[in-house]
């Protein structure tokens, strides 16, 4: 059973946090075509969007890992 909810505590978590990224690169992607004279602010935003959501992720495998342990 411990099992059963590390696996889907991390990737319930991972998969959401995948389509967070797949969002972000699609907004990124959308005012680049819409402005494309701010391609580096868009980019820089892009990256530091995408840095938060894989903190996310980094969130959940800790937490996977403590339901395991504990």
């Amino acid at each position: 059973m411990q099992e059963l909810a590390f696996g889907l505590t991390y990737a319930i978590a991972a998969g959401l946090c995948g389509v967070g990224v797949g969002l972000v690169g699609l907004g990124a992607l959308n005012a680049a075509g819409r402005n494309p004279e701010r391609i580096g602010e868009i980019r820089s935003l892009m990256i530091l969007a995408i840095s938060f959501v894989d903190a996310l992720a980094i969130i959940a495998i800790i937490v996977a890992i403590i339901a395991k342990y504990i």
